[in-house]
């Protein structure tokens, strides 16, 4: 172990080496084609294929193909110009009761199967109701492991068939996260933290459980800020790493991005959807969790990430008893912290 963290502060020590070293254990074809042809993209770490700058000759060429259907192209031209897309009533309400339903029968298992992180925890740690409330901005993650309901919702054509239209690609659910409250969590984009080998090839998604009201920590974002420049930790690289780049990069990119909207006069968005409304974002959309004004409020909500299908999180690599895709009626998923064995 003492070899092993002498070689990770070198390369944490030097950047280029850490890069060279990181393409080549997370080599992806697709992010590499992109990588040779960055003129095609706005960021120099590629994008999806509605942010190419010939997005319009693209589409021309799906719907002529027959790829795309003519009635998507207005969707499509709004989370080209946004970076999101808001879906109203796209979940049934039954399938929200069921899934909330068994996640209460899951919480009250002895013990509980299920996984808490949160802003105040230095490591995920078991479900207990004292852990999940005892602790700031608490998630369930990856209850989609157990859940069937979860799996019912996440899994739901209304967002599939969206993200295969973004993704063009069978998407891969790689992390969810069930709040109960909301996560005040600082504005940032995805890119930093969600951490995949093609760093712009995945998108968020958001599915209300309730009616969400005003200061119960809604959810914030800066409209078109997936357009921005990109910001380099360490001057090379779209995902953070502590060890590497340390706070002081964390402190001044959470700066730049509300110096970018300031720039260019965006006022942050608020999302108060009703249940069963979803909301899909780009990876670089600025967004994060409004301040909770009112204590005694919640915001159930159910978050969820996805990539294309040839793209891996970088949990598979740093992780590699996690590697496993899992298979659910023709859907995929894979998780951070449940093994194979353990599923439902």
């Amino acid at each position: 172990m003492p070899k092993v963290a002498a070689l990770k502060r070198l390369f944490d020590a030097n950047p280029l080496l850490y890069r060279t070293a990181f393409g080549l254990a997370t080599f992806n074809l697709d992010y590499c084609k992109q990588r040779l042809h960055r003129s095609r993209y706005p960021s120099r770490f590629g994008g999806l294929w509605t942010d190419r700058v010939d997005y319009e000759e693209q589409l021309r060429r799906r719907l002529n193909r027959g790829e795309v259907a003519a009635d998507r192209v207005d969707s499509l031209n709004s989370w080209r110009e946004q970076g999101f897309l808001k879906l109203d009533n796209a979940v049934d309400h039954r399938l929200i009761d069921d899934y909330l339903g068994e996640l209460e029968s899951l919480k009250v298992r002895s013990p509980s199967p299920l996984c808490v992180t949160s802003s105040t925890l230095q490591s995920p740690a078991p479900f207990s109701a004292e852990v999940f409330s005892g602790n700031a901005s608490s998630r369930i993650v990856d209850d989609y492991f157990y859940s069937e309901s979860a799996r019912y919702l996440l899994f739901h054509s209304s967002i599939t068939e969206h993200l295969s239209l973004f993704l063009e690609s069978e998407p891969v659910l790689t992390q969810s996260l069930s709040f109960e409250t909301g996560s005040e969590q600082a504005v940032h984009q995805d890119t930093a933290f969600v951490r995949m080998n093609a760093p712009m090839k995945f998108i968020g998604v958001w599915i209300a459980l309730e009616d969400i009201q005003p200061g119960t920590g809604e959810l914030v974002y800066y409209p078109e800020s997936h357009r921005w420049p990109d910001f380099l930790f360490s001057r090379c690289f779209k995902h953070y790493d502590p060890d590497r780049d340390g706070e002081a990069q964390l402190h001044n990119w959470l700066a730049w991005m509300h110096e970018e909207a300031r720039d260019r006069s965006q006022r942050l968005s608020s999302f108060f959807p009703k249940k069963g409304d979803v909301l899909f974002w780009h990876p670089a959309l600025a967004h994060g969790g409004a301040p909770i004004n009112d204590d005694n409020g919640t915001r159930r909500s159910l978050v969820s990430h996805y990539c294309a299908k040839g793209v891996r999180p970088l949990y598979h690599y740093y992780k590699p008893a996690q590697r496993k895709r899992y298979h659910w009626n023709g859907c995929t998923y894979t998780s951070a912290y449940y093994r194979s064995g353990s599923a439902s």
